[in-house]
């Protein structure tokens, strides 16, 4: 088996479970930018029935990549489901109901570590009963958590391209549809908490300004306004009209401006001090909000 990076607790879970190791072409891919989802890669199935040896009060979530023909999941020693997965099949299993499958095909999954707490985080802001335990029929399609899911396998190929602050609202925004979808929740509208105050903005912004070059990731920013995720990502968003990912590409673009006309910087250096992955990925964000390249810009604004 070949990893991308050194693997945790949960992840170790998930290898033993499906026999990896023993899987000359299995690959585990995970994400840099965080521990919470993975993609699981292998030319043939596990060379028996995975093991479900429990786990914490957690669960994990699948979505297939590519259909499987025919597939059987367990919990325990309960077989509750067999047949044909078909691309966007999710299943969500409880860990501490030991789930394993049984199947032959090639696979190509995407893995998600939703946890107890960030469903209770969700439910707590939204005042509503905690979502539990989550109920989805194993493998049928979900168009929500595939387009989410897309989003975050197209992170996986390309990290300079994102940042952990925009992973951070995907998955949040996958465990709010979990929340409401599969955990049986129900409310017509989330109730309204006001923007941020102003020495919350103050923090924020502060914040996100000291780190324009760094790859900060949502939690770490609301934590800083003594919020949880939910109530920062909404009042930011309520306050600035717009997410905190793209506060944090605006300013790094201005800042981008800033050093092409104070300074002979290459473009290739003035990304990676504005906290872009690369040159293109300032290329195609610059062009996305000031509707031209840094090159251009540069040429036709600074003197000389």
């Amino acid at each position: 088996m070949d990893t991308a990076t050194k693997v945790p607790g949960f992840w170790n879970l998930i290898s033993e479970g499906m026999y990896l190791n023993d899987i000359p072409s299995a690959k585990l891919s995970l994400s840099p930018l965080s521990p919470l989802f993975g993609r699981v890669q292998a030319d043939e199935g596990p060379p028996e029935i995975s093991g479900g040896s429990g786990g914490p009060r957690d669960y994990m979530v699948t979505l297939q990549l590519n259909a499987i023909p025919f597939i059987e999941q367990f919990l325990g020693p309960q077989k509750v489901s067999s047949g044909f997965y078909p691309v966007g099949g999710v299943s969500v299993l409880n860990l501490q109901e030991r789930p394993a499958v049984a199947f032959r095909n090639p696979f190509d999954t995407l893995v998600l570590h939703v946890t107890q707490a960030a469903l209770n985080e969700v439910a707590y802001e939204h005042r509503m009963p905690r979502a539990e335990p989550l109920v989805w029929p194993f493998g049928h399609f979900d168009p929500v958590v595939y387009n989410l899911g897309q989003t975050l396998v197209a992170s996986l190929a390309q990290t300079n391209y994102v940042s952990k602050i925009f992973v951070g609202h995907v998955l949040h925004a996958l465990t709010s549809h979990l929340v409401y979808s599969y955990g049986g929740v129900r409310v017509s509208s989330p109730p309204s908490r006001g923007g941020l105050s102003a020495q919350q903005m103050r923090r924020a912004t502060d914040f996100l300004e000291d780190n324009l070059d760094g790859n900060i990731d949502l939690q770490q920013v609301a934590e800083v306004c003594d919020l949880s995720v939910s109530h920062f990502a909404r009042a930011f968003k309520q306050t600035f009209r717009r997410p905190p990912y793209k506060w944090l590409i605006e300013r790094r673009v201005d800042k981008a401006k800033q050093l092409m006309m104070d300074s002979r910087l290459p473009l290739a250096d003035i990304a990676i001090r504005c906290g872009f992955g690369d040159q293109s990925a300032l290329n195609r964000s610059f062009k996305r909000i000031c509707g031209v390249a840094p090159g251009v810009w540069r040429r036709t604004t600074t003197p000389g």
